[in-house]
């Protein structure tokens, strides 16, 4: 986008603003740092969004998430949420770690791989399946039967490389990019997860089976292959 929302401007105030990231539906995710420390802004246009596209990148709906997940896990703290006609914003602490698909680990894959296994394991087991008032998302689709579950977890939602932040020790740091987080089958996440890290754009090819022995489980194929089946077509 070529024109700075003015939310920006006002939240950065003497801040220094940065676009980091850019979606496919128009939203744009701002690094402000300076006298406030690091902060990041998500933008998101919503004219001319069908329904369904709003409601995946609802910052409303993320902020609810965060601010609940932020009781259990490592994720960044909501500062404000808000929206007017246009547009709707979300602006968060920063966490001193950097993305998986960042240089660094793209260099080091195996290390990222094991940063991404760790971090979606922990969120697993942590996040408490019976107070969660979220249900998972994409993974639902309409019309669509679902596998019986293996194991009914607090899932991510959008698991894919860039949403684990590493520390520079290489050890997982923090999730992000919460807006789809629920209750689902935990393969609904990892086999997204395993899917995006073969993906050219973050490491060129499969690290499955270091994955998965990181995490602690047996690969199950019929899972994997329709949770993949079900992303490509949403």
């Amino acid at each position: 986008m070529n024109e700075l929302p003015a939310v920006a401007r006002d939240l950065a105030g003497g801040d220094a603003i940065e676009p980091v990231w850019h979606n496919e539906l128009g939203g744009v995710t701002f690094k402000l740092s300076g006298g406030e420390g690091v902060r990041y802004l998500k933008w998101q246009r919503y004219s001319g969004l069908s329904s369904i596209h709003r409601s995946h990148v609802n910052l409303k709906a993320e902020a609810d998430r965060l601010s609940w997940a932020g009781q259990f896990i490592s994720v960044p703290e909501v500062l404000q949420v808000g929206d007017d006609d246009e547009a709707a914003w979300l602006l968060t602490t920063g966490i001193q770690a950097l993305p998986a698909v960042h240089p660094r680990w793209q260099a080091e894959p195996e290390t990222a791989v094991r940063a991404i296994a760790s971090g979606l394991r922990q969120l697993h087991n942590t996040l408490p399946v019976d107070e969660c008032p979220f249900q998972g998302s994409w993974a639902e689709a309409e019309g669509v039967d679902l596998p019986e579950p293996e194991k009914l977890v607090v899932c991510h939602g959008d698991p894919c490389v860039p949403n684990t932040l590493v520390h520079t020790d290489g050890g997982f740091a923090a999730h992000v990019d919460l807006g789809q987080l629920g209750v689902a089958d935990r393969w609904a996440d990892l086999a997204i997860a395993t899917y995006s890290i073969s993906w050219q754009i973050n490491f060129g090819r499969s690290y499955d089976d270091l994955f998965f022995a990181t995490y602690g489980v047996e690969p199950d194929e019929e899972r994997i292959a329709f949770y993949r089946n079900l992303w490509d077509a949403s």
